[in-house]
């Protein structure tokens, strides 16, 4: 039988964790999905011990090329009509696909379905949960702007999302070229096409820093400033042809001023001109500013 969903779990070099991903991903109900494991490239036997569990699972072995290679192979080797993905490190809770799948059955228009989510920092749940923590307007859950994607910490999580297949053939896969944001990139281009739909319920776990090589660490801070600038160009090149309007400038601009602000803060943790409670305060204040 060819099943209804796809699910797709990217890894690389997280052999301790990717059994708990796969577990959540197999007590879901009904049985109406494949799981698709993505090894991209890992070096620390991820592929091997994979292949030893002896699970109902499709496990896919490339070269190291990024999280968003490793989404891209799992989308092209799927056969279901409906793609949900799940980091390595996060866990789902059940009824998670029967929530989204029923969601898109009863709004055919949309294409794209995301849920709230828990969030854990050093294996203790945080009291508010992503939608909690950032609190937005349905306008704002359903249409992913220039703004929601750059100047405000998104919603949307790539382990709470469902979208109907259909949809990569008319924006196309995931941008490879970045290494991080590659998520945020996607559904802001999904966004500019179609409206997005939400579920209330939190039905994942963001594990913030169960994996220590986790890209949000400190050391990889410069990184994201890097790869958010070429976020920033990509949507530049991507609107060149029909013109950015007078809010789109604005938000770039203001991007661009808090990305400097970052940079210069990073410089002072760096150089241990403040504390790294200073630092994530400061941080903070530059994220929350209206």
């Amino acid at each position: 039988m060819t099943p209804a969903i796809s699910a797709v779990i990217p890894t690389y070099n997280r052999k301790q964790f990717v059994l708990d991903a796969i577990n959540s991903a197999l007590q879901q109900d009904p049985k109406n999905y494949e799981i698709i494991v993505v090894d991209d490239g890992s070096t620390d036997g991820t592929f091997e011990y994979l292949l030893s569990l002896n699970l109902p699972i499709r496990v896919i072995r490339k070269q190291n090329g990024g999280v968003a290679s490793a989404r891209n192979e799992g989308i092209r080797n799927a056969k279901g009509k409906y793609i949900t993905f799940l980091d390595s490190d996060d866990v789902w809770l059940p009824g998670i696909l029967k929530a989204q799948l029923d969601f898109l059955a009863s709004h055919p228009h949309i294409p794209l379905v995301y849920t709230d989510q828990y969030i854990e920092l050093s294996g203790k749940r945080l009291e508010k949960t992503r939608f909690q923590a950032q609190p937005a307007t349905h306008e704002e859950k359903s249409r992913f702007d220039l703004s929601s994607a750059v100047l405000k910490h998104t919603p949307i999580h790539a382990s709470s999302v469902m979208v109907r297949r259909s949809v990569f053939d008319a924006v196309g896969l995931f941008n490879e070229e970045l290494k991080i944001h590659e998520d945020t990139e996607m559904w802001n281009r999904i966004s500019e096409k179609y409206e997005l739909g939400y579920i209330e319920k939190p039905l994942s776990i963001f594990r913030w820093e169960k994996d220590s090589e986790h890209l949000l660490k400190p050391e990889y801070r410069r990184l994201f400033i890097s790869e958010a600038k070429k976020f920033l160009r990509m949507y530049q090149e991507r609107r060149k042809q029909k013109g950015l309007t007078f809010e789109e400038k604005r938000t770039l601009d203001e991007s661009e001023k808090r990305i400097h602000e970052l940079e210069r803060l990073i410089d002072l943790r760096e150089s241990g001109a403040i504390t790294e409670e200073e630092f994530q305060k400061r941080r903070g204040e530059i994220y929350s500013r209206k």
